[in-house]
């Protein structure tokens, strides 16, 4: 699929995610994400990207929880910080299931000459997770083979100094050797640009459809996008919105060998 279809994908997306505390939709919407991980994103990189934006989003959930402790404390105010924590970790699910299937290198082709900085930056960015996902798992592994003990919460001190070093180590070094061959500077090779197929033309299209009706609800005031939280209501959740939550989960629909025998199908048209 084409990149740009990931980036209006990620970005509908996103808009439906700060519209809302609706759990229904929100949970719908982490589902989407994670589904189009799964179906996109196979490889083990990917999965652990996807995995780590998870888990950073239960934590954020977790601690936006806690300071309800700096306020007043009752049920409409636990509910609403649960709810906001929730927006929160469903923004980093799309997110990572966004940073799972995208390529960082296919992005940065789409930015504009004058662009090329910014772009770069967005893309070592991009990478930057993978690379503390894959550190983490090679670090565990070599801290069991010299025998060091203890619980997950024991070994954390220990894992994270060395992840983050080589994380940006490595980024520094992939940052120079893109520089080094000139990304950004001189022509580009037009040979057999990616074009927007079918596939990518769907997907662009019902992300859009997605954001457009929850920002028509946003506008009209309907929906029960907020939850109400003095006098503390049960959400309820329309139809409409639903289907456009929904719409996301779509890319799941059709696997990547469609995406690549379309694209062949473009080459040798």
């Amino acid at each position: 699929m084409h990149p740009g279809a990931w980036v209006a994908w990620s970005a509908g997306a996103s808009v439906v995610a700060l519209s809302t505390t609706n759990p229904f939709y929100l949970l719908i919407l982490f589902g989407a994400s994670w589904a189009v991980q799964a179906a996109w994103g196979g490889r083990s990189r990917g999965v652990r990207s996807f995995r780590f934006f998870a888990g950073a989003g239960l934590a954020a959930m977790a601690l936006r929880t806690g300071l309800v402790v700096f306020g007043p404390v009752n049920g409409g105010s636990i509910v609403m910080a649960l709810l906001e924590g929730l927006r929160v970790a469903v923004l980093l699910a799309i997110y990572g299931a966004f940073n799972s299937v995208s390529d960082s290198s296919a992005l940065l082709r789409l930015a504009p000459r004058r662009l090329q900085e910014v772009a770069l930056a967005a893309s070592l960015g991009l990478t930057l997770a993978p690379r503390f996902a894959d550190t983490a798992v090679q670090v565990a592994e070599a801290q069991r083979m010299r025998g060091l003990g203890g619980g997950r919460l024991a070994r954390l001190p220990a894992l994270c100094v060395p992840v983050l070093e080589s994380g940006m180590e490595q980024a520094l070094v992939l940052a120079e050797s893109m520089d080094a061959r000139g990304h950004g500077r001189g022509p580009r090779s037009r040979y057999r640009p990616q074009r927007f197929g079918a596939w990518s033309w769907t997907t662009s299209a019902l992300s859009a459809l997605g954001a457009g009706a929850f920002v028509a609800a946003a506008t009209a005031g309907t929906g029960d996008l907020l939850v109400a939280a003095a006098p503390l209501l049960w959400p309820q959740a329309t139809g409409p919105l639903v289907a456009g939550a929904l719409l996301f989960s779509a890319p799941a629909l059709w696997p990547p060998s469609a995406s690549r025998f379309e694209r062949r199908s473009e080459e040798f048209s």
